[in-house]
């Protein structure tokens, strides 16, 4: 009955999420901002009616990781432009990999120092914080930069970034939870840990999906150029997708978000090759639709999640989060992309660098991960409610703002 409940409750949640789509365009807003909306009030209301709607917190995890990341994942790499992507690959890979891991001990350090508590908030939910602030989906501004006409070099830069990041900040996320659970209850004089195991395993985790990943898209092109028709290809981008993911995570014990990201840009490649243009526009939208299905979920259950009582009681560390992460954003893209990429000249407009500023918004990755927190983590329901007021922060601020920075007058390049 529980399982019936549930569906009957998403099926629910779908049919009045379709009014936050006409909702949505006359606020101009993004439209999963209104979902957030609608999942919190039909929470606030179905809890006070007494109505069970079978949805646990403790299955968010599987039904985030299992369900619907591997989608948002598969789909970026899969349809982002390859060409455009070849040619911003060093900035790309600079903020995804050491930029993203410098972010995350910095946000950590500072919501650990800033917050004063380490027995409430120990270094390891900080780092935990960290990892999951850190990466960046800036699907709530790119519709704003398309309209506007902003140049395909930005659009990709962002979007590059954030599909090798979010990859990436999955695998650190669930290194530092597993530290987390490991030394609940220590505080910052126990806190030791072998850094060099840790880095052994996450090496392992991030080339070992890489590589797995790349496997899968290798065996997926070899049925692509068998099929050619368009229905089976669907079919073989979806066991593609979720085979890739769950023999990488529970089979292999390497990320699965790596597999799943490889062999999606594996087979993007494929299609191309193999696949009549007409029928990769129609795969390219029917992922388009599925992607959008996940992403809509996702921010439903946010919804559902937040609680009066966050704001209320953790409105500080809310705030503390929103700035960590402004902060550390302004410092990787004016400080530190241009430090590690001074060998190669790679250089951004000062307009550029603002709109990959406050485009770096954060979405569907941290609030998957945020929902995904297990409870026995000390500090648990802080970090959630950090993560949810920087995804709100984003929605309501960042994304109906991106407009005035793209109106503003151009400045000369460096």
């Amino acid at each position: 009955m529980i399982i019936k409940t549930f569906i009957l409750s998403l099926i629910i949640m779908i049919f009045v999420s379709l009014l936050a789509e006409p909702i949505a365009r006359w606020l101009r807003l993004p439209f999963v901002a209104i979902l957030i909306v609608v999942g919190f009030i039909g929470s606030e209301l179905v809890v006070n009616f007494g109505y069970d709607t079978g949805i646990r917190a403790s299955n968010f995890p599987l039904l985030v990781f299992y369900v619907f990341l591997p989608i948002i994942i598969f789909e970026s790499a899969y349809s982002i432009d390859q060409t455009q992507l070849r040619k911003s690959l060093l900035p790309i890979l600079v903020l995804a990999l050491p930029i993203m891991i410098l972010a995350t001990v910095i946000i950590a350090f500072l919501l650990y120092f800033f917050i004063g508590h380490p027995t409430g908030f120990p270094i390891y939910t900080a780092l935990v914080a960290g990892s999951l602030l850190a990466a960046t989906d800036p699907m709530a501004v790119i519709r704003h930069l398309k309209a506007l006409k902003t140049s395909n070099e930005t659009i990709v830069l962002l979007e590059g970034e954030s599909l090798f990041n979010d990859a990436i900040g999955v695998v650190l996320f669930t290194s530092f939870v597993a530290i987390a659970i490991s030394f609940n209850g220590a505080g910052f004089g126990d806190f030791s840990i072998d850094w060099w195991e840790k880095l052994t395993i996450f090496c392992w985790q991030f080339f070992g999906g890489l590589v797995f990943g790349i496997l899968c898209g290798l065996i997926g092109t070899f049925f692509s150029f068998i099929l050619k028709t368009r229905i089976l290809e669907n079919i073989l981008l979806i066991a593609i997708a979720y085979g890739s993911f769950m023999l990488a995570e529970d089979y292999l014990q390497v990320s699965g978000m790596m597999a799943v990201l490889s062999a999606g840009l594996i087979m993007n490649q494929a299609h191309h090759k193999y696949v009549s243009s007409k029928d990769k526009e129609f795969i390219d939208y029917w992922w388009h639709v599925i992607s959008y299905f996940s992403n809509s979920m996702l921010f439903l259950l946010l919804g559902v999640t937040i609680t009066v009582q966050m704001f209320t009681d953790r409105w500080l560390a809310m705030l503390l989060a929103i700035g960590a992460v402004l902060l550390v954003r302004l410092l990787s893209v004016f400080a530190f992309l241009p430090l590690f990429t001074s060998f190669n000249k790679f250089s951004l407009s000062s307009k550029d660098s603002l709109i990959l500023t406050w485009g770096g918004a954060r979405g569907a990755v941290t609030a998957a991960l945020a929902l995904s927190l297990p409870i026995e983590i000390e500090g648990w329901w802080t970090v959630q409610s950090m993560a949810f007021g920087v995804i709100l922060f984003t929605l309501f601020i960042q994304s109906p703002t991106i407009p005035w920075i793209l109106k503003s007058k151009p400045t000369k390049t460096k």
